[in-house]
């Protein structure tokens, strides 16, 4: 089933497990943002907050609404308890047909609209997120529509929005995201204002897409019609002719002006780090309209949590990269991308061949995907990908200090990377590693030492009698 809009989605999510409701007023200065911290680190379900402190009845505020694989699985349609492979396969099936959106007269989005005077950031509760952050952002789930000048593509993409004041805020565009170099190359370089619309709690899938970086040129609503598998509704907005999620919560509609910068920062990332206070360009809110009862999308962004709660966009990368591996030719099997590794490391499980630089040549097609994944592990195809006690076994015993690690201190990293200097970062220096746990191509069969493991030291009736008799050895259950 495809959700047309995030009500529909929570009401799932409900049904699930995966979301529940509290009543009890939440204080929208910390305190909403510290629940959905803890939340995520438990694996809990998502937080939706019916009652925040200083806001009347109906602006309510809903924390979280895809991290998990549970949760994306249902955003997708899917069972919660869908295995990971089976929304790689899932995903893959449905993106290679995308499709083209629908405009409508009107939408949802569209029950209130504030311009001139009226418009007024604040009226919505707004979270202070992280204790530390430079001010309450309203945009960390949501989807920021850009549109290039030159061309029919529309950018979607997550860019971080900060509350300035009541009509202006700071965005986190920079040239290294696709909505950032729109700006600088296209409109500031022409010294032109750039017209902006946020959708604040679209349907999930949309906002999955936007956090996901496609190719340069395409348009993610496209993909968000894929994934969904039904047309995204798209409405005009009411100052610019940029077209949103109709059944959006909230649309901001702006301009961001070339120039006018202010400070945007700090706050608290995906990396599990704060990041610095930086000068940025100030978006000018003109409009903004909104359904009844409005409610706020946000993420208290930050490490991983139980239970696989890392990022929702690395099940998408994960099933990109295996594609693009096969397509030059390597015999991969799985690649997953850890939440602990926070979008930083990627493993990929390759069939053993007789090519004895397959590793190298996995890191050349994962690096021309994506400059992010500054650490690639590489292991043989009997290692469980995402099992990471296996992946740390193969690392410990079969990577070669020496012939095993490759470093490239030539590299394009992410600016968001903690362990960089304020000069790598502003230059865009970093560097790689590569880590071969593969054995060597060169070695005979005979020479490749043996596991040993329950399933692979013991013969299949001693194997099949200690499972059998586990719970009368007074073992609670028959699982490992």
């Amino acid at each position: 089933m495809a959700f047309k809009d995030n009500r529909q989605f929570l009401k799932a999510l409900e049904k699930s497990g995966d979301a529940i409701r509290i009543k009890q007023e939440v204080d929208w200065d910390l305190e909403a943002g510290a629940i959905c911290r803890r939340a995520w680190e438990l694996g809990a379900p998502a937080p939706f907050f019916e009652k925040v402190k200083d806001y009347p009845a109906g602006f309510r505020l809903f924390g979280s609404p895809v991290v998990g694989q549970r949760r994306m699985a249902v955003a997708m349609g899917l069972s919660p308890d869908a295995p990971r492979q089976v929304l790689q396969t899932e995903y893959e099936r449905r993106i290679q047909h995308p499709i083209k959106p629908v405009i409508v007269s009107t939408g949802p989005c569209q029950d209130n609209i504030l311009t001139g005077d009226n418009v007024d950031l604040f009226r919505f509760p707004v979270p202070m997120i992280h204790e530390g952050n430079g001010g309450r952002y309203i945009g960390t789930w949501h989807l920021i529509i850009i549109r290039d000048p030159d061309s029919d593509w529309v950018n979607w993409g997550m860019y971080r929005v900060m509350v300035h004041n009541r009509n202006n805020v700071g965005i986190m565009l920079t040239m290294s995201n696709q909505g950032g170099r729109i700006f600088f190359m296209k409109y500031a370089a022409r010294k032109k204002p750039m017209p902006i619309a946020i959708a604040i709690g679209a349907d999930p899938v949309s906002s999955l897409v936007a956090a996901y970086i496609i190719k340069e040129g395409s348009n993610e609503v496209d993909y968000s019609g894929a994934l969904s598998e039904q047309p995204v509704e798209l409405v005009k907005c009411r100052t610019s002719d940029l077209l949103v999620p109709a059944h959006s919560e909230i649309v901001l509609e702006g301009e961001v002006w070339p120039g006018a910068a202010m400070p945007e920062g700090p706050f608290g990332e995906f990396t599990a780090y704060r990041t610095s206070c930086e000068s940025r360009d100030v978006c000018r809110i003109n409009a903004i309209t909104y359904r009844n009862d409005p409610i706020l999308t946000m993420v208290s962004v930050g490490g991983p949590g139980k239970g696989g709660e890392g990022s929702p966009t690395a099940l998408f990368y994960e099933t990109e990269l295996k594609k693009l591996l096969k397509e030059h030719g390597v015999p991969v099997t799985d690649v997953y991308i850890p939440p602990e590794a926070t979008n930083f490391i990627v493993i990929v499980g390759v069939r053993r061949t007789t090519h004895s630089n397959m590793a190298v040549k996995v890191k050349h097609v994962v690096k021309s995907y994506r400059d992010t994944f500054d650490k690639i592990i590489v292991v043989d195809d009997d290692i469980d990908v995402f099992n990471l006690s296996e992946v740390v076994h193969a690392l410990a015993t079969r990577c070669h200090p020496e012939r095993g690690v490759s470093i490239d201190k030539r590299d394009n990293p992410s600016s968001l990377t903690p362990y960089l200097t304020s000069e790598e970062r502003c230059w865009g220096q970093g560097a790689s590693i590569l880590f071969d746990c593969t054995w060597p191509a060169q070695w005979a069969a005979h020479n490749i030492p043996q596991k040993i493991s329950f399933n692979e030291a013991y013969p299949d009736g001693v194997k099949e009698k200690v499972l059998n008799d586990w719970e009368k050895y007074g073992f609670p259950n028959n699982k490992f």
